[in-house]
């Protein structure tokens, strides 16, 4: 029914004698067209001060209702006291703090007779004193995302005039029919202040009622509840948008703080509102981890007034479950169009990440000077160009470098992966390491980071050793655009930008962990700037010319954010666990609050920290880096100065390394007797201290590869050296003071010829250096495929791989339910020396080994030496019994060697002694030669027939049955009883069940393995469990899902 004069109830809500309540009285009683009658309800508490009943203008009607939750709350208690307006069609809700001007209701009942199907009419808000636009209705997502349409300090002109049908409308001033009140259950008295609008809009829509505007229609609103906890008598005139959560709101001013808690609960509340039901369960699961994920982001980037309220308003929307079902419910029952229907009027997403109008306005909403903001927008065009320059470049040089290792790669530190990433996944979060014979402890930090960086692109079909084998390859353009954004912090010259991260491109440090397969020292060198700029804070602002001559640009150039430096440290300490207590120094030098970005690291790190440091043989692995070790030729003390931690493996890629270490180490010094700065002699000295830690580093041995030692590899403190060195460079050309206002120079101001040319004569030295480099790297590999598999994965430095080094026969039994291993036998006989391995993979494997393991190794083998005897029972016997095939074969050393799960046995072609092994192992019972294949001479393991497998039941009667199995789980149905037997080192950790029934673990007769009790056939589940294991899981998620989404966060708002 359309409005009339005499049907308008007006409903004033005030909080007893507020301030501005007699100012909106007034504003009623000069209505141009008055309302049929007028309701005060007053909703003061006991602490308040209660409207005063002699200040009721004649006619008007004052309902006390006591202290009410809100909007909706006061409206359902006045009409169950008969308040005047229930009786009315129309009614105009007003707020203590919103006046209409004279001609409001007028133009709202001539609105309202636009259609049958109006059923609520919005005002058009302005600030208190009428100088600033404030709403027009609300534009929102269908999250609830607000989308401000209205900028701070917009005057109306009639720009948003035009505007008819929104989604919802502000409920100061709000015309709504009565009718259409009572359809759609009137205001979710779960919301208010904020929120409750946006609410009823969306419920009359689907109920088949239009929500419109009146341009016309003004009312001046002074947004006390935005500003809770403000003194409103004397700060009416802010500028911040009214509204529940508007992504144009600056979080964290003092302004609006108090009222974040009950906007962002409005937003979430109406979010899970309006999702379809099938996606709430998942929406609120997303809450539960994405609002604390937003409370740390809050306190990470200065903001930690809010991260209390972001935690509250997830807690407010917890405890509202049963009134949002509820709501649900009644808005399910009004509802007579179907959702869609509301598409039309939603904002999409989009449109909140579009860049606003006022781009060319400062942070503080002043006009930019033009010539100010053209000189950014040719900064930002020639940066770009100058990354896709660079990364040109070293991409260039990484595909002359590495052209023709698409097959994969063998030799130096590299090692082989998991075929799925299933399989690296699960490895990454165990707490059995499955190489060789099995070790108990968290697996190698480096196969985290892989699982982790493999899990965005194994749904493409892209293998864990595709994207290793990438991101060596790679490592080159991969540093280079890494290290352009962090370049940022060091000088805003496009010059010193491109050259710092084309010298960091091809650093001595990450050219040599390249060619020696060190996947662990490249990582860290690439993600290394990222965490080094966030210490250092924020970049300089970009100097630019302006009318008013040379001065800082008004927006702030972007740092890295936490949640990056978080991820980039993980990474870092992954790959080099020493790394981090370095990291958290420099970060408690930054601020004690920034400590807070170690801690995924600190939590991912714990078991490998707690494996080495518990027993002091696995001390020496904290100075190496993660991943696959070898022995490798030492650099001399001087090389390790310019930043080389092995020896140069040819003349042209010495030359070409010294050049561009030797270079950063001039440039350096150079910058050093210029500055005479004691921030510069520390720089230069931590530079010094670095390379020196590097090299002592590099004689400590921390495991075995064959019958050699393996020396830690110390390229990340070199990689830091040299950063340092770079760091200092670019100081170089700085002659002036740089706090000197009167020297300020523009970024695109002419230099001097002398620094121009010597620019260039660095970046010809740069790119002569890398090209030197790609050249040896070719001439290296010309003769690879001469040159058997095994024998070069024996080099210090990697190489194309021309044949599997694992034969097709024994991959297949690695791949099989019985999980066969391969041992590969090297070494002499005659000379007494035979060097077993034990394979799990194609070759060794990152998740068979930690860091920790292969100090443990070296240390036993070299007490073995001392003593003649081997302390473990498992290598022991696999020790003894390899040697024993090979010399004096017989029956029982065939048994011994099935009990390890050894399938096949492996003589490499090109291992030393293989004459003398291919003897010893052709007169061996219980050995099937398969033959020569391209990787070596194959014989199959067959004691008595049986084929061996890494889980089995042994009955009394002394027969075995192989169990189907994976590397760490047994899951299946087994139709025998007896003892079951599993080749891995028995530890209290292993667990069985058949038919859920645990089974007891007993002695096994070799003396090394896990053996249970099996007394009953049926369903077995063997599984490996630490006590520490979920928690760590737990935690470690928890803190990677915060640093990615604070990291995701800062990205969507650049």
């Amino acid at each position: 029914m359309s409005p009339t004069q005499r049907s308008v109830g007006a409903i004033l809500v005030t909080r007893g004698d507020a301030p501005l309540t007699q100012s909106v009285v007034r504003a009623i009683e000069n209505q141009s067209v008055a309302p049929h009658s007028l309701t005060i309800i007053d909703v003061a508490g006991r602490h308040v001060t209660p409207f005063p009943a002699d200040r009721v203008p004649e006619g008007a009607q004052l309902v006390r209702v006591g202290r009410a939750r809100n909007l909706g709350d006061a409206i359902k208690r006045a009409r169950a006291q008969g308040a005047a307006f229930t009786s009315e069609q129309w009614w105009w809700i007003l707020h203590e703090d919103s006046a209409p001007e004279p001609e409001c209701l007028d133009e709202l009942i001539q609105a309202a007779t636009v259609g049958k199907t109006v059923g609520a009419v919005g005002v058009k808000q302005m600030s208190w004193d009428g100088s600033r636009l404030l709403e027009l209705g609300i534009f929102a997502t269908a999250s609830a995302r607000r989308l401000e349409r209205v900028g701070d300090d917009d005057i109306d002109q009639g720009q948003y005039d035009g505007t008819s049908d929104v989604l919802g409308v502000g409920t100061a001033g709000l015309f709504i029919s009565a009718e259409a009140y009572e359809t759609v259950g009137g205001f979710d008295t779960a919301l208010g202040p904020f929120g409750d609008g946006l609410d009823l809009g969306r419920r009359l829509h689907l109920a088949g009622y239009r929500v419109i505007v009146a341009p016309k229609a003004r009312v001046r609103h002074a947004r006390v509840s935005l500003y809770s906890g403000l003194d409103t008598t004397h700060d009416t005139e802010h500028s911040e948008p009214t509204g529940d959560v508007s992504d144009g709101i600056a979080d964290g001013d003092v302004a609006t703080d108090g009222s974040f808690r009950k906007r962002r609960y409005a937003q979430m509340y109406n979010w899970c509102k309006a999702v379809p039901a099938f996606l709430l369960p998942f929406l609120a699961l997303w809450l539960l981890v994405w609002s604390p994920a937003r409370a740390l982001g809050r306190i990470l980037t200065g903001r930690a007034s809010l991260a209390l309220p972001e935690m509250g308003a997830l807690v407010s929307l917890i405890g509202a479950t049963p009134r949002l079902l509820a709501g649900r419910a009644r808005a399910a029952q009004s509802r007579t169009v179907p959702r869609s229907a509301l598409r039309a009027l939603e904002t999409a997403p989009a449109s909140l990440r579009k860049e606003p109008a006022g781009v060319d306005e400062d942070e503080h909403g002043e006009r930019i000077d033009p010539l100010i903001v053209s000189s950014m927008r040719r900064y930002r065009v020639r940066s770009v160009s100058a990354c896709l320059g660079l990364a040109l470049v070293t991409s260039l040089l990484a595909a002359a470098q590495w052209w023709g290792t698409s097959a994969g790669l063998v030799g130096g530190a590299w090692v082989s992966m998991p075929a799925t990433w299933t399989e690296l996944w699960n490895a990454a979060w165990s707490a059995w390491v499955p190489g060789g014979d099995g070790y108990a402890g968290g697996a190698d930090p480096l196969t985290i980071v892989l699982a982790l960086l493999s899990a965005p692109v194994a749904p493409l079909g892209i293998s864990p050793g595709a994207l290793a084998t990438f991101l060596l390859v790679a490592s080159s353009p991969l540093a280079a655009m890494v290290a352009w954004i962090p370049s940022r912090s060091l000088s805003a010259s496009l010059r010193v930008r491109f050259l710092a991260s084309l010298a960091w491109a091809v650093a001595p440090a990450l050219v040599l962990s390249a060619t020696h397969g060190v996947l662990a020292g490249t990582l860290a060198h690439i993600v290394l700037p990222v965490v080094a700029a966030f210490c250092a804070g924020a970049p300089q602002p970009l100097l630019v010319a302006g009318a008013s001559g040379v001065e800082p640009a008004p927006l702030a150039p972007r740092g890295i954010n936490a949640g990056c430096a978080g991820l980039a440290l993980v990474i870092l300490s992954c790959c080099a666990p020493w790394t981090l207590p370095v990291a958290v120094l420099a970060l408690a030098w930054r601020s004690r609050r920034s400590l807070l970005v170690a801690l995924p690291a600190l939590t991912l790190l714990l078991p490998t920290y707690v494996s080495i440091l518990v027993r002091p043989a696995a001390w020496p692995a904290l100075a190496s880096t993660s991943g696959g070790i070898h022995a490798y030729t030492r650099a001399p003390s001087w090389m390790a100065l310019i930043g080389l931690p092995a020896a140069p493996s040819s003349t042209l890629e010495a030359v070409a390394l010294y050049v561009v270490g030797g270079g950063a180490v001039l440039l350096a010094a150079v910058a050093l007797l210029r500055s005479r700065s004691h921030a510069a002699m520390l720089t230069f000295c931590c530079a010094l201290i670095a390379s020196a830690l590097a090299w002592g580093a590099s004689h400590v041995g921390v495991g075995m590869t064959g019958a050699s030692v393996a020396s830690a590899w110390a390229s990340p403190a070199l990689s830091l050296a040299f950063g340092l060195l770079v760091i200092l460079s670019t100081r170089t050309r700085s002659v002036l003071p740089a706090d000197s206002d009167s020297q300020r120079v523009a970024w695109d101001a002419s230099r001097p010829f002398v620094l121009r040319a010597s620019g260039a004569l660095v970046a010809i030295a740069l790119l002569g250096s890398g090209s030197a480099v790609s050249v040896s790297a070719v001439e290296g590999r010309s003769k690879a495929d001469e040159i058997p598999t095994f024998t070069m994965s024996q080099r210090e430095t990697v190489s194309a791989l021309s044949s599997p080094i694992v034969s097709a026969v024994a991959s297949q039994a690695q791949r099989s339910t019985r999980a066969g291993r391969i041992l590969v036998l090297d070494g002499d006989p005659t000379t007494d020396t035979v060097n077993a391995m034990l394979w799990r993979g194609n070759g060794p494997s990152l998740t068979a080994s930690t860091p920790a393991i292969h100090a443990l190794t070296l240390a036993q083998a070299r007490n073995g030496a001392a003593t003649g005897t081997l302390s473990d029972p498992a290598t022991a016997s696999l020790a003894q019994a390899a040697y024993t095939l090979v010399v004096y074969p017989d029956d029982a050393t065939v048994q011994t060697l099935a009990a390890h799960d050894i399938d096949t046995i492996l003589v490499p072609l090109g291992a030393s002694g293989s004459v003398a092994l291919t003897s010893g192992l052709d007169r061996a019972d219980g050995l099937e030669k398969v033959g020569d294949t391209n990787s070596g001479t194959v014989w199959r393991l067959r004691p008595d027939g049986l084929t061996p497998a890494r889980v089995r039941v042994e009955s009394a009667s002394g027969v075995t049955t192989p169990v189907g199995s994976s590397q760490l789980r047994v899951d299946g149905d087994v139709q025998a009883s007896g003892t079951l037997i599993l080749a891995e080192r028995a530890d209290s950790g292993w667990r069985a069940w058949v038919d859920g029934v645990a089974l007891t673990p007993v002695e096994a007769a070799d003396g090394w393995s896990q053996a249970f009790d099996m007394p009953t056939a049926g369903h077995l589940t063997v599984t490996y469990n630490a006590w520490w294991v979920v928690p760590w899981r737990i935690a470690a998620a928890a803190c990677l899902i915060v640093a990615m989404a604070s990291a995701l966060s800062a990205w969507r708002k650049r």
